[in-house]
């Protein structure tokens, strides 16, 4: 099964995902992840994948462009402009683009101890998410 997900910068809930999922199924998946718009992993995504015993320290951010000539199984966005951008770049397929709404958790405080509980949310509503719409199959 090959699975990508987007968001717009392929900086935290994009490669929260495709961590949290390769965790979840290991080889029985083949899961990528990219931005609209992509910059370097956000330090506190990598601080909570830290956490639940995943390295996002190499992950390489890729634009959806570099995407488009592939093809997936499930693609998932996690916001309107992912998606649409998704159904743009695909629109030569008959590939869905789930859209699974999703917070920016760089919104709102700027204390840290605020910021860390934010991306633990988001963190575990992916993954939540994920549980319920993957089963394992091995």
């Amino acid at each position: 099964m090959r699975v990508l997900f987007i968001c717009q910068l392929n900086s935290v809930r994009s490669p929260m995902a495709e961590g949290l999922l390769r965790k979840r199924l290991g080889d029985a998946v083949d899961v990528q992840s990219c931005g609209l718009t992509p910059i370097e992993p956000n330090d506190f995504m990598l601080s909570v994948m830290r956490e639940v015993g995943i390295d996002m320290g190499d992950h390489e951010p890729l634009a959806l462009a570099d995407l488009q000539d592939e093809t997936f199984d499930r693609i998932i966005a996690f916001t309107a402009s992912a998606q649409a951008s998704a159904e743009a770049a695909f629109e030569d397929t008959d590939m869905e683009i789930e859209l699974w709404a999703v917070p920016d958790p760089g919104e709102g405080s700027l204390d840290v101890r605020a910021m860390l509980d934010n991306y633990r949310a988001i963190r575990s509503n992916i993954d939540a998410r994920l549980g319920r719409a993957f089963r394992k199959t091995a």
